[in-house]
């Protein structure tokens, strides 16, 4: 597999850029940054980035009918990129007001999936919820942790990949539509010297590529766990991944520089920019939220 190396397409300079989302039908790709409460916008044909002002930090989007779903604080809403107006569809009012939404993505059920955490990241009292399309929201049974990172699913829809990653610890569970999730099991870990798992995304061999916080890499994992490929980057914070680009055969990285040193971000100038790296094999399309 032939694979470019990471070039810095957006620098963004994003305190916590995440939740990369590519929209085909635009040719662009979507990411926010909650601990600024904005929206970004990167068009790869013309290389230009344009940032919105949002009403809430949200910290997970996704396509939904020509409007951006979004999920931050403990709520989560349409923004209409075009009016840049905001309308709240629900607001989570049965979990402790410490907590906000973290992490979260849309299934092969057309169900938005997101979780909830502390937000002090101190105690493993996380809870994972769906939006059903016609926006009913119900609670899935996933023992709790202090992080949880992403949402992704196999090519099949069978599998639900998540992360704990406090533990450094990538999860799979069984997915049946009917029956929900079962079979929990840790996939891979990074504890042998590498960094966190955060975001990940899944290509068209049903491996798993997951960015690594504090490891300056994304990796690609087999669908078996193995190991499969490491690519360095220029900033140790990377936090999610998505494809997109002609093919699916872009592999977009945001990137986080808070909490970093001064010294850290004087050698990482790159940090909080949004990355590009072309990869072979290409990925699966972005589930959208069926519901309005």
């Amino acid at each position: 597999m032939s694979i470019s190396e990471p070039q810095c397409v957006a620098p963004t300079s994003c305190l916590l850029g995440q939740s990369p989302v590519w929209s085909a039908s635009e040719g662009l790709l979507w990411w926010v940054d909650p601990k600024r409460a904005k929206l970004h916008r990167y068009k790869p044909k013309t290389g230009n980035t344009r940032r919105y002002d949002l009403p809430l930090k949200a910290s997970v989007i996704a396509l939904a009918g020509g409007e951006l779903l979004m999920a931050g604080d403990l709520e989560c809403g349409f923004f209409d990129t075009e009016t840049e107006e905001y309308n709240r569809l629900i607001q989570q009012t049965d979990v402790d007001v410490r907590d906000r939404i973290n992490s979260g993505g849309v299934g092969p059920d057309g169900s938005f999936w997101f979780s909830t955490m502390d937000g002090d990241e101190i105690e493993a009292r996380s809870r994972w919820f769906r939006m059903l399309p016609d926006r009913s929201v119900e609670e899935i049974a996933i023992p709790p942790v202090i992080i949880p990172s992403t949402v992704c699913f196999s090519a099949d829809g069978s599998t639900m990949y998540t992360s704990d990653t406090t533990e450094q610890e990538i999860l799979a569970f069984d997915y049946d539509a009917p029956a929900g999730l079962s079979n929990r099991r840790v996939f891979a870990t990074t504890s042998n010297g590498a960094g966190y798992p955060d975001g990940a995304a899944l290509d068209a061999e049903g491996c798993i590529w997951v960015a690594e916080w504090d490891g300056a890499r994304v990796v690609r994992y087999r669908s078996d766990g193995k190991l499969d490929r490491v690519v360095k980057l220029p900033t140790s914070r990377p936090t999610a991944c998505c494809f997109g680009g002609p093919g699916l055969r872009t592999l977009y990285i945001t990137t986080a520089r808070t909490g970093l040193t001064t010294f850290q971000m004087d050698t990482q100038p790159f940090a909080g920019s949004l990355f590009a790296l072309e990869v072979e094999c290409p990925g699966n399309p972005c589930h959208s939220w069926t519901g309005r």
